[in-house]
């Protein structure tokens, strides 16, 4: 539906689905999202890269 709306891109890798919200798009409301999520959203980015590297390292 969000795509649909043009306000998420979809880049497919393989079998795995990555979702970007287009900021362009959301306006002013993307200000407002970063700044209720922005933190967390950062927090949770980096700890699935990091259970990302440690199912990749042998």
């Amino acid at each position: 539906m969000l795509r649909d709306a043009g306000l998420v891109t979809l880049r497919k890798d393989g079998t795995k689905r990555f979702y970007r919200a287009d900021r362009e798009a959301l306006g002013p409301l993307a200000d407002y999202l970063q700044a209720m999520w922005g933190a967390r959203l950062d927090a949770l980015a980096s700890l699935a890269e990091a259970a990302e590297r440690n199912e990749n390292t042998p």
